[in-house]
């Protein structure tokens, strides 16, 4: 899956595709991030000095550890003082509502978004998308450049043929997919769980199901849990690939393979850590925590060790799917209580 993606960057370095080539590839890429964003970002330079890390040395991962966590209510205060890039070069901004309904902004140049596409494109291609490939999108309608846009584009990088299906009522969207007969699906975990239900509740045969269904989830805190795949695999009688992202990191955090056994990481576009979500301090893998995550790709707003609120775990050893190169995330629950999940629907918009 995104193996393919982490390798091509290794080898554009002239590195060999193994574990310890891409440690050093990560670190190389943390600390030019960090002194990227500490020499043009208002905050990060600020906040480095105020903590006496400017300029900023990363040599090892100790000292990824030293630097300061990024919060979402730093987000939330002036989303502009983290911007490293003019506004004249932010192509697209997106904003995501938060637990109290607060809006957070992510701003990204074309070069950003571009790479978003080609991660994406790089993923299908590992599927087997093909010009006689047939994917349906099901995500809410976007403007340019909004998350179907990118699988658009992306898709047709690899060749295949898109349809869009965002109508907003349910027995629509399922009447225009029996028509489409697509052999992809790709949706966010929301959209393709409440079209599940209604199938089986309804009781709804398709004449044929798609090959690959793939559901999208994070850029909102609903955990997609264990019961609600279950009932997307019942629905579309066939095992879904999980992709994991979310908005301040890109959108692509990471992606199942056909083993099914953790999500493997984007390791050349995201760096992620997992930490004691009390103390602070950086936990071994296979150790339940807070994710934390920084973005290695991204020119207007880099995010250094951002405190995501999900509840995860890192998986280092090999895949059974023959990828002993990528690490492995678990997504558990949120750190949010039932009650906020319930009292707040959050909504994710691009602006």
């Amino acid at each position: 899956m995104i193996s393919s993606w982490v390798v091509s960057h290794l080898s554009k370095e002239g590195l060999p595709p193994t574990r310890d080539a891409l440690s050093q590839y990560v670190l190389k890429k943390l600390e030019k991030t960090a002194r990227y964003a500490g020499e043009h970002s208002n905050f990060y330079n600020e906040i480095f000095k105020k903590v006496g890390r400017a300029p900023v040395t990363i040599s090892s991962l100790e000292d990824l550890s030293k630097l300061p966590f990024t919060c979402a209510g730093d987000l939330l205060k002036n989303p502009y003082y983290f911007l490293c890039v003019s506004q004249s070069e932010v192509l697209r901004g997106y904003s995501v509502e938060t637990l109290a309904g607060e809006n957070k902004q992510i701003f990204f140049t074309r070069d950003d978004l571009e790479n978003v596409v080609d991660a994406i494109s790089s993923v299908f291609d590992s599927m087997g998308i093909s010009p006689n490939t047939n994917l349906a999108i099901v995500f809410p309608a976007e403007h340019e450049w909004g998350v179907p846009n990118l699988i658009r584009r992306a898709a047709a990088k690899s060749g295949g043929r898109t349809t869009q299906v965002d109508v907003p009522d349910l027995d629509q969207q399922l009447s225009q997919l029996k028509v489409l007969n697509p052999e992809m699906i790709i949706g966010s975990a929301q959209q393709l769980f409440f079209l599940s239900t209604v199938m089986l509740k309804q009781d709804i045969s398709l004449t044929s199901y798609p090959k690959s269904v793939i559901v999208s989830h994070g850029c909102i805190p609903y955990i997609f849990t264990e019961k609600a795949k279950a009932t997307v695999e019942r629905a579309w009688r066939n095992r879904v690939f999980e992709h994991f992202g979310i908005t301040e990191m890109g959108f692509n955090v990471a992606f199942e393979c056909g083993v099914h056994d953790g999500l493997h990481i984007n390791e050349v576009d995201v760096y992620a850590e997992v930490i004691d979500p009390e103390t602070g301090d950086p936990l071994p893998s296979g150790e339940r925590g807070e994710l934390v995550l920084t973005s290695l790709s991204q020119r207007a707003m880099p995010i250094l060790r951002y405190r995501t609120g999900y509840v995860s775990t890192i998986i280092d050893r090999p895949c059974t799917c023959g990828d002993a190169l990528t690490r492995r995330l678990k997504i558990h629950s949120t750190l949010a209580t039932d009650e906020d999940l319930l009292n707040q629907p959050l909504v994710f918009r691009p602006f």
